[in-house]
C-alpha cells in the first residue's frame, strides 16, 4: 500500500503596513483631500499615525478615531514629524520589526485621487534591501523624494540607519533640511547597501548611459539650451504624469504658478473639483 502524505507548507506571516503622515496647515485646517486619503488608507494600513504641527481642535474631530493623532511644536519640517511618528511606533513594536512596512507621506502634495496611489503601493513587494519612493530625482544628487517614501521596518535594525534617524533635529532653513535629510537619507541608504527604488521613472530614463547618446545629449544642452529634465523636480516638469498616474499634485507648484510649467489646465482641473481655493489657502 502506498501512503501519500500531504505536505503542508507553513504560511508566511501577514505583512503589516503603517503610515506616518506629517501634517501642517497655515490655518490649522485639514484639507478634504487629506481626509479622503486617510479614510481610504484605513483599509490598507494597519495603523495611521497623524503628526501635526498646526491643527485646530475642531479639525481633529474630522479624523477617524482609528488613527493615532500626535501634535507637536511647529519647529523643523516634515522629517521631525516623521521622527516623532516613528518614536511612537517603535515603542509599540519593541524589537519585533519583522513583517512590517513603514510608509511616510506629508501634506505638501494634493491627494486628488487617493485611491490611485493606495492601489499602486498595495501591489509593491518591498524587499529588505530596498528604499522606495513614488519619485526619484537627480537634482543635486540621486535621491528619493521625501513627500512619499517607504521601506521595511527591519532597516532600523541597522545601527547606522537608526542612529541617523534618532539624530534628526529641527532646522529653520528649508534648503538645509533638503540637503541634510531628504538627500541625506538616500545617501545613507546607498552607503549601507540599500537600493533606491522608484515607481515613477520618466525623468530618470532621460539620463542616458550610452556614451554616444550622452555626447549628443550634452551637445543639445550646451548649444540648443535644452533643459536637463532629469536634474529637475519631476513633480513640476511632469505634473500631468503625476496627476494621471498617481492623482498627486505638488502644492508649491500650484501656489507659485510658474508660467514655464503651463498650469492653466491644472488650474481648471482644481477649479472643477473645488480644490483650488483650498490649495491656495494651505
Amino acid at each position: 500500500m502506498i501512503i501519500i502524505h500531504n505536505i503542508i507548507k507553513p504560511s508566511m506571516d501577514k505583512i503589516e503596513n503603517y503610515l506616518i503622515f506629517a501634517h501642517y496647515h497655515s490655518k490649522g485646517l485639514v484639507r478634504k483631500d487629506i481626509l479622503s486619503f486617510l479614510q481610504k488608507g484605513e483599509k490598507f494600513f494597519n495603523k495611521i499615525i497623524f503628526v501635526s504641527t498646526k491643527i485646530k481642535k475642531k479639525e481633529i474631530k474630522k479624523i477617524s478615531k482609528k488613527n493615532k493623532i500626535i501634535t507637536r511644536k511647529n519647529e523643523g519640517y516634515d522629517f521631525c514629524s516623521y521622527k516623532k511618528g516613528w518614536e511612537y511606533l517603535s515603542k509599540k513594536f519593541g524589537n519585533n520589526l519583522t513583517n512590517k512596512n513603514l510608509f511616510f507621506a506629508n501634506s505638501s502634495v494634493l491627494f486628488i485621487k487617493p485611491e490611485k496611489i493606495i492601489n499602486l503601493i498595495k501591489k509593491k513587494k518591498i524587499k529588505k534591501d530596498e528604499f522606495w519612493g513614488i519619485s526619484r530625482s537627480l537634482e543635486h544628487t540621486d535621491h528619493i523624494q521625501s513627500y512619499f517614501f517607504f521601506f521595511q521596518a527591519n532597516l532600523f535594525k541597522n545601527k547606522k540607519i537608526l542612529k541617523w534617524w534618532t539624530k534628526i533635529k529641527p532646522l529653520k532653513i528649508h534648503y538645509k533640511v533638503i540637503f541634510k535629510y531628504e538627500l541625506g537619507l538616500s545617501n545613507l541608504m546607498i552607503q549601507n547597501g540599500i537600493k533606491l527604488k522608484n515607481i515613477y521613472n520618466r525623468n530618470i530614463a532621460l539620463k542616458t548611459k550610452n556614451v554616444f547618446k550622452k555626447a549628443a545629449q550634452r551637445f543639445d544642452e550646451v548649444f540648443f539650451k535644452r533643459p536637463k529634465y532629469y536634474k529637475k523636480d519631476p513633480m513640476n516638469f511632469f505634473w500631468k504624469d503625476f496627476y494621471k498616474k498617481f492623482g498627486l499634485v505638488k502644492i508649491r507648484l500650484v501656489k507659485d504658478n510658474d508660467k514655464k510649467y503651463n498650469l492653466e489646465e491644472l488650474y481648471n482641473i482644481l477649479k472643477n473639483k473645488n480644490l483650488l481655493n483650498e490649495v491656495l489657502n494651505n
